[in-house]
């Protein structure tokens, strides 16, 4: 037992650690979108960012996984919108391909949520992988739909309805022989092993991940023209949102009427990179800023200066950001200073300690500037400053 939690243990700093280089590629592209791009960049741009979020998601289920609270309930994501994010990661290498590449949404299945959508979307991702890897002409299909269960096949024989989605290739297609041993681990095919190394995982782990999940991943067809692959989900309880309900838009903030502009803030963070990347940041918004690497050269600086905000890193080396959180909250003058908690594992830390300890906002890693601009301005209403 104990083996197994150090091993989740180190599975969760390994993911932590990952947030840092990720926030930084995220934030890079967020500023270079911010640049004069042709169409063609900023299409390319947004999929380099998708592909960022989707690595950065797979840390953040890693991190929840091994450090779960009881009682914790699941993220809910739109089937369709981990779908559509998912495809844009290969766009650009079946139209390099110069295959047609269809992603298509049934009405009925737009709205369908789940509660586990960073496995789903690595499931996709393998297939599709596969689908643009494999097919050398033609055309790669993705299509999301609700069937009930005598229409989807499914096992379960009690009235289940199911999320469908099917992929489908024009590719060399799968025999027989190979298809009986498809979902083993460490098996690949004679068009696999023709195209490179590989571990021969993909099909296994995506095939595990669905029956953990209380689906499955079933080849519905294969000959020489090509095969489909079905992935079949139960549906969750909460099933639909509004099919109008906007996506959020979550890239740099408008700034011509700002508030944040007025702002002198206080990074504190012991990562060189971190304080480039927050220093950036608040540069475009307009601010001022000073940097402090440690919890006690931040204390003599707030002592000694005037803030309007604090941008404290959590984790660092001697005074963590808790602790200086307290001691900044002792400084004669400063009992209203806003605090603001930046952190690649906020999940880790209860509100309730961030409180006690005096932080009104939080900001998770990788920074997206609307959000960093939000709590600037929150903050600054709520001393009146603005």
């Amino acid at each position: 037992m104990k083996d197994r939690e150090q091993d989740n243990v180190s599975l969760a700093l390994l993911a932590h650690d990952l947030r840092t280089p990720l926030s930084a590629m995220r934030l890079t592209a967020e500023l270079i979108g911010n640049g004069p791009l042709n169409e063609d960049q900023t299409e390319k741009l947004s999929i380099l960012i998708k592909s960022i979020d989707a690595l950065t998601a797979l840390t953040g289920e890693l991190v929840a996984t091994t450090d779960a609270e009881p009682g914790s309930g699941p993220v809910f994501q739109r089937v369709s919108d981990v779908v559509q994010d998912c495809a844009d990661l290969f766009r650009v290498a079946a139209e390099e391909k110069r295959l047609d590449f269809e992603v298509r949404i049934e009405d009925r299945a737009s709205g369908i949520e789940t509660g586990h959508p960073a496995e789903l979307r690595r499931v996709v991702a393998a297939l599709l992988d596969n689908a643009v890897k494999y097919t050398e002409e033609g055309a790669v299909r993705i299509c999301v739909d609700q069937v009930g269960n005598s229409d989807s096949g499914g096992s379960d024989a009690g009235g289940q309805d199911w999320v469908l989605i099917s992929v489908v290739d024009t590719g060399p297609g799968i025999g027989a022989e190979e298809a009986a041993h498809l979902f083993q681990p460490f098996r690949r095919g004679r068009h696999g092993l023709a195209a490179g190394p590989g571990a021969g995982l993909g099909l296994w782990g995506a095939d595990r991940l669905l029956h953990a999940l209380g689906g499955e991943l079933v080849l519905v067809d294969s000959n020489m023209e090509g095969c489909r692959f079905d992935i079949r989900l139960p549906l969750n309880k909460r099933k639909k949102v509004p099919t109008s309900e906007a996506r959020m838009d979550r890239g740099s903030p408008e700034l011509e009427h700002s508030v944040a502009v007025k702002t002198h803030v206080l990074i504190v963070d012991d990562n060189d990179t971190n304080c480039r990347l927050l220093s950036t940041l608040l540069e475009s918004f307009g601010c001022s800023y000073e940097v402090a690497k440690s919890g006690d050269q931040a204390l003599s600086l707030v002592k000694s200066n005037c803030y309007d905000v604090v941008l404290m890193d959590l984790n660092m080396p001697g005074k963590n950001g808790i602790e200086t959180a307290r001691e900044i909250r002792a400084v004669p003058g400063a009992a209203l200073l806003p605090l603001v908690a930046v952190s690649a594992a906020l999940e880790t830390v209860g509100e309730g300690e961030l409180r006690e300890a005096g932080f009104l906002e939080t900001v998770s890693k990788p920074i997206l500037p609307a959000d960093l601009y939000a709590v600037l301005e929150r903050s600054m209403r709520r001393t009146g400053a603005d």
